[in-house]
């Protein structure tokens, strides 16, 4: 593999960050909306606002811009400000300068937080079972402690900054946990999803239920919204794993990859989990069948069955209800 400089693979980065950056305001802006705001255009009460979300949505972006805007100092000192022996080397091999102890937390930090959001949609899907999510957040811990040992080895660094043969393994160890991490929680969702879909599918056959052909099932469309969403971030820890083991500075342009996809996939799934939901509110079916009611035994009331899958406080996952609007006609909202 072709090397390059490490003062051409920090422009690189610089640049491949800054394109991303774009990116990742448009779908922040959009995802702040969709938080913030209904579908009616009026703001959200304090109640309605889903907070976990909302102050990850802040915190990635906080970090995000950190980073950005220290790669971009980090520059200026390189090769405008700093004219002292060994130039633009000095600042990118000061490995405990506040620059590389700042970007190095941003990376790890980003990586940590989004495989904490994806830990917790396991959690709330999964009927907030704890022993579901043990295994992952045991990982995650590890990792915790993976990124502080990082940072005490690359604060006792003069030089060599992240590509000395001193923290590399850290580095690798990290990445790889960050992976499994990755791997593990997006199975156990979609598999969670698939689980509930195919309940749907044998609920919609006992009562001859169809949807229009033309749509595919919001709890499909959030199975897919998850899984593409996955891959990317997948993808770019895997790329930063290959090359931190191979010592390259193509690592450098991969880490703004990495920064970004997080925040990226963040805003995507709620944009488009959103859009589902929308959809789903949208989608009814209306036929005439009897159905079976159950009788309140303590007030004689009837009440109609329902069944719900419910999901995440981002509005990704959404949930089926069958309702009685009058005898002998059922109405079904997904």
């Amino acid at each position: 593999m072709p090397e390059i400089s490490q003062a051409a693979a920090e422009l690189i980065e610089q640049f491949v960050g800054c394109m991303l950056y774009g990116i990742y305001l448009v779908t922040f802006g959009i995802a702040e909306r969709r938080l913030l705001t209904t579908d009616s255009g009026r703001w959200r009460r304090r109640s309605e606002i889903r907070w976990v979300m909302l102050v990850v949505s802040i915190l990635l972006f906080v970090n995000a811009t950190v980073d950005i805007s220290v790669a971009t100092i980090t520059l200026l000192d390189a090769f405008v400000f700093y004219t002292g022996p060994g130039g633009d080397a000095h600042i990118f091999s000061h490995g405990s300068g506040w620059q590389t102890m700042t970007k190095t937390f941003c990376v790890p930090f980003q990586s940590l937080l989004g495989d904490s959001v994806l830990i917790y949609r396991c959690y709330w899907l999964w009927n907030k079972s704890w022993a579901v999510i043990a295994l992952p957040l045991l990982i995650w811990f590890t990792n915790v402690a993976l990124a502080m040992r990082i940072m005490d080895v690359l604060s006792q660094m003069s030089t060599g900054a992240v590509l000395s043969t001193g923290i590399a393994p850290w580095f690798e160890a990290f990445w790889s946990v960050t992976i499994s991490i990755n791997i593990i929680t997006t199975s156990l969702i979609v598999f969670r999803i698939w689980m509930l879909e195919r309940q749907n599918k044998k609920f919609r056959a006992q009562f001859a239920l169809t949807t229009s052909p033309t749509h595919s099932h919001p709890l499909s469309l959030a199975m897919r919204n998850i899984i593409e969403s996955g891959m990317i971030y997948t993808f770019a820890s895997i790329l930063q794993l290959a090359f931190h083991s191979v010592q390259n500075n193509m690592l450098y342009i991969v880490s703004a990859l990495e920064m970004h996809s997080v925040g990226i996939t963040f805003n995507l799934i709620i944009i488009r989990g959103a859009q589902i939901s929308h959809q789903a509110q949208n989608t009814e079916v209306t036929l005439s069948l009897p159905v079976q009611f159950a009788e309140n035994q303590t007030t004689g009331t009837t009440q109609s069955i329902s069944r719900r899958a419910e999901g995440d406080e981002s509005g990704v996952f959404v949930f089926t209800q069958i309702e009685k609007d009058s005898p002998g006609v059922t109405t079904v909202s997904v």
